[in-house]
Order: C-alpha cells, then structure tokens, then sequence
C-alpha cells in the first residue's frame, strides 16, 4: 500500500501556494530532482487555474514505485485535452511536456511522473 496526501483547499489562486508547499514537502522527502518538482509544479498549476470559481479543489499525491500520481479535480478540462491542436500552447502540450501519463477520470485528471532520487 503506498502513502497518499489529500488536500482540498478553496479554488482562490492564493491557496495554490499551499498545494505547493505540501508538493515541495513530498518532494524533499522524497529527494526529487528540482526538474521533476518544476515539472509538477507547472502541470499542477496548469489544472488548478482552470477549475470553476467557488467551491474547492481536492489534491491527491500518491507515490507508487517510480510513480508520483497526482490526481486534481474536480476539474472540467475533457474538451481542452481532447483537442489536438498542434501549434497551439495549451493545456494538452504543457502537459504532455511536463509529465509522462495523462488520464481524465470524470470531473478529475491523474498526473504521472516518472521520479528518480536526485544524488
């Protein structure tokens, strides 16, 4: 069984700090390399100013193996993510760029980095 963190915070952009600081806990914990931290940092950043106004957001970090997941939602990005277009900078390249998997999983998405022990 892997250590999870769940976070729900309000969708205030103010409060996406808060989901940074847990992510650059985990991430000293777990001697991430300051590429894969960036890496993740951008992606979660990318889905957090997307979601709707009001409510809150739910933020769940799992290491599995190699595996960081990063599950964010709920969020409403299928459209955005299905599109293909590919001289446009959207949310589909950004994250395709900055992480290896990408899953809708109803109103969330799953992030999956691959992450290696820096040093």
């Amino acid at each position: 069984m892997a250590d999870e963190i769940t976070l729900t915070i309000p969708r205030d952009r103010e409060f996406h700090r808060v989901a940074h600081l847990v992510l650059g806990g985990l991430a000293l914990r777990l001697n991430l390399t300051i590429e894969n931290l960036e890496d993740l940092q951008l992606a979660m950043d990318a889905l957090l100013d997307r979601g709707d106004e009001g409510g809150d957001v739910t933020v769940t970090m799992c290491l599995r193996g190699d595996d960081l997941e990063t599950t964010i939602g709920p969020v409403d990005v299928r459209s955005e993510l299905e599109r293909d277009v590919v001289d446009e900078l959207g949310l589909r390249r950004v994250l395709d760029t900055v992480v290896d998997e990408v899953e809708v999983e109803g109103d969330r998405v799953k992030l999956t980095k691959k992450v290696r022990s820096g040093g």
